[in-house]
C-alpha cells in the first residue's frame, strides 16, 4: 500500500506541472509571414505613443506559453495596456520570420521565447542586450515579470561612461557586432534546414540528421555567451590599455583621447562555429 501511494504522489508530481502547461495559452498562429502584423502593430503603437513588444516564440515551448501566461496576470496585463502594443511573432523552430528579426538588427535568435521592446518611433530595439532572458519564463516568477516590464516601459540603453566613450572601443563593439550578425546568419540557415528535415520523411533526412539537430542546438547556446565572452574582453583590454597610458592615476578624457589618437591593435580574438555543414 505504502509502495502504491508514494507511485501516485510520483504521478501527481509529475503531471500537476504537465497538465498546467497545457491549459497555458497558445498565441502563436503559425502565421510566417507576419511583417504586416509588425508594420500595423508599430503604426498602434506610434499613435497611441506606446512602445511595441514583440514575442518571438512558438506554442511547442513551453516558456513560449509560460510567457503568455504571465501576460495574464492581472497586474502585468494592466502594465502591458498602458505602456505597451503586444503582437506573438510565430517562429516555427526558430526558422521562420526571419525577416522580422533582421529588421530590428537581428540575425538569428537564441532562445524561445526572445522579447523584443522596439521605440516605433524610429524602431530602435531598446533591450538588445536583454532580449534574450525569457527563454527560462515558464519558471521565472511572475514578481520578475512584472518588474521587468514596468522597467522597460520608460527605459533607455545605458549609455555607458569613459570606456564607451573611445572610439577603439567603439570600433571593437563594431567588429563583435558583425561577428555576430554573420554567426547569427550562418545559425539562421542551420535553422532552416533543421526545420525543412523535420518535416520531411526520415529517408529524406540526411544520415547524420540528429547529429546535426544537437549540432545546432549546442550552437545557438554557445553563441551569445561567446559574444558576450567578446564583449568582456574588449572592455577588459581596453581598461588595461587605459591604465597602461594613465601609469597608475585614474585615466580621464585626455587619456581616451590620447589612447584613440595612437589607436592601437587591440585585437580579439574571435572563434567562428567549426562545422562541416555550414
Amino acid at each position: 500500500m505504502r509502495l502504491a501511494a508514494l507511485f501516485t504522489v510520483l504521478i501527481l508530481i509529475v503531471a500537476g506541472p504537465a497538465r498546467a502547461d497545457d491549459e497555458h495559452p497558445r498565441p502563436f498562429d503559425g502565421n510566417f509571414e507576419a511583417m504586416d502584423v509588425v508594420d500595423a502593430a508599430l503604426a498602434e503603437a506610434l499613435a497611441a505613443d506606446k512602445r511595441l513588444i514583440l514575442v518571438l516564440g512558438a506554442n511547442w515551448c513551453h516558456d513560449s506559453r509560460g510567457l503568455a501566461h504571465h501576460f495574464e496576470d492581472a497586474e502585468l496585463a494592466a502594465t502591458l495596456e498602458a505602456h505597451y502594443v503586444t503582437r506573438f511573432i510565430d517562429v516555427g523552430w526558430r526558422d521562420q520570420n526571419h525577416d522580422v528579426m533582421r529588421r530590428f538588427g537581428v540575425a538569428a535568435i537564441y532562445a524561445t521565447p526572445t522579447v523584443f521592446v522596439i521605440d516605433p518611433a524610429d524602431e530602435t530595439l531598446l533591450n538588445r542586450a536583454e532580449r534574450n532572458v525569457w527563454g527560462s519564463a515558464y519558471s521565472t516568477p511572475i514578481e520578475e515579470a512584472r518588474a521587468w516590464f514596468v522597467r522597460w516601459a520608460d527605459a533607455v540603453p545605458a549609455t555607458g561612461g569613459l570606456v564607451e566613450s573611445s572610439l577603439v572601443y567603439q570600433s571593437m563593439m563594431i567588429e563583435i557586432d558583425i561577428f555576430e550578425e554573420e554567426e547569427g546568419d550562418r545559425l539562421a540557415a542551420a535553422y532552416r534546414d533543421v526545420g525543412a528535415w523535420r518535416l520531411a520523411d526520415e529517408a529524406d533526412r540526411p544520415e547524420t540528421y540528429r547529429d546535426l539537430d544537437r549540432e545546432v542546438e549546442q550552437w545557438r547556446r554557445n553563441l551569445p555567451r561567446d559574444v558576450a565572452q567578446l564583449r568582456q574582453e574588449a572592455r577588459a583590454m581596453m581598461i588595461g590599455a587605459l591604465n597602461a597610458r594613465a601609469e597608475g592615476e585614474a585615466f580621464t578624457v585626455e587619456t581616451i583621447a590620447a589612447l584613440d589618437a595612437e589607436n592601437p591593435d587591440l585585437a580579439l580574438r574571435f572563434r567562428p562555429h567549426q562545422s562541416e555543414r555550414w
